[in-house]
């Protein structure tokens, strides 16, 4: 009689959507901040151990922000007027290839 061992893996189903912990999140920057300088980096948690994790500006960024879609830094790409426009409110999408969720955040 002969026995054969057999080892099964059972891989994570992505089937979680990702989460922002803090919502809405908000940051302070000086309306004197030059364009192409860091303002914040947005994370979100991803519970599935498949996909990676993609940010997307969707709303209210005005030409102001950029979003790296990689790591979720955001920089600021125009000069800021506080007299203008004193809070800027923008959606942020985290996207894990299949689900996603959006969060606001506040800058000002």
């Amino acid at each position: 009689m002969f026995y054969l061992q057999v080892r099964v893996t059972v891989k994570d189903k992505n089937d979680s959507p990702p989460s922002f912990s803090d919502t809405p999140l908000k940051f302070s920057v000086s309306e004197d901040l030059s364009p192409g300088l860091y303002v914040a980096t947005i994370k979100a948690h991803d519970p599935d151990t498949l996909g990676q994790l993609q940010y997307s500006l969707i709303s209210g960024s005005d030409n102001h922000f950029a979003l790296d879609p990689d790591t979720g830094v955001l920089t600021l790409i125009d000069s800021l007027d506080r007299e203008t426009k004193e809070v800027h409110k923008i959606t942020v999408r985290a996207n894990d290839g299949i689900q996603s969720t959006d969060t606001t955040v506040i800058i000002q």
